[in-house]
């Protein structure tokens, strides 16, 4: 059930340039996946946006985040203590999509994470970090490999840089189906996030090697109101338009529709 209520930058710490991971007062009980809809108390005219939830502890939760425009820039600025209103959980997170797709309960997985989708994939890499999982981290460069501390001994990690700055140099695609990386049909599903031209082009990768695997994509899109009631995140799937923010914004590839 979402919840409204208001709450207080708690800590916040930028942990590359223009990245920022901001504790907030309030314990989230959220299914990896989910996010929170997050506005500044004197913006009431601003709509909220969309945060994927890092963590939840302490009587407190987690988000992380990058600056991409005037919005977030404001917001990166606030100062601890400032409050802010928040709506979470919000979506469907990735066990209720396992369930929805009837999907076997997974014992190894595949993560893959393009920069900043690390937020997404996170919870769900803690929640079975006891599995035989890997991870594979893609960024442009070395500052969008994040989080490191907070993934080790969750999984196997390969990491790629398209300028080689750390780990393999080239696409995320490079470290699938390699003989450096790993084999997806060895997986029991591949959970992704990413900005959405390494979304569709996993999509496409899946179809063009055959992969049998399920793929699992946390969808980014823009959203008014995180609760379906604008309408404006809809997504084509085979079976009609599907709300990002409701439905989603967990999808199977072979559902998403002109992907």
């Amino acid at each position: 059930m979402v919840e409204i209520f208001e709450s207080r930058v708690v800590r916040k710490t930028e942990l590359a340039p223009q990245v920022f991971l901001f504790e907030l007062e309030g314990k989230i009980r959220f299914e990896p996946g989910q996010f929170a809809m997050i506005g500044l108390i004197d913006e009431i005219s601003v709509i909220p946006k969309p945060f994927s939830i890092l963590y939840s502890k302490d009587r407190s939760f987690a988000i992380l985040f990058k600056v991409f425009g005037d919005w977030t820039a404001r917001f990166s600025k606030i100062s601890e203590n400032s409050r802010v209103r928040v709506f979470a959980p919000c979506g469907t997170g990735f066990l209720s999509a396992i369930k929805r797709y009837k999907l076997k309960s997974p014992q190894k997985i595949l993560f893959i994470a393009g920069g900043l989708g690390i937020a997404s994939l996170y919870p769900a890499i803690d929640l079975f970090s006891n599995g035989k999982n890997t991870l594979i981290f893609g960024g442009r460069t070395s500052q969008d490999i994040i989080i490191k501390d907070m993934l080790k001994n969750k999984a196997e990690i390969l990491i790629t840089t398209e300028d080689g700055s750390e780990g393999k140099k080239g696409l995320i695609t490079n470290l699938i189906k390699t003989d450096e990386g790993v084999d997806p049909d060895e997986f029991d599903v591949a959970i992704t996030c990413g900005p959405p031209p390494m979304l569709k082009a996993l999509v496409k990768f899946w179809e063009e090697k055959n992969i049998k695997t399920p793929l699992l994509l946390a969808m980014e899109e823009k959203m008014a109101c995180g609760l379906g009631i604008c309408f404006s995140c809809s997504i084509k799937t085979q079976n009609g338009p599907k709300l990002c923010c409701q439905y989603g914004p967990v999808f199977i590839n072979k559902e998403l529709l002109n992907f």
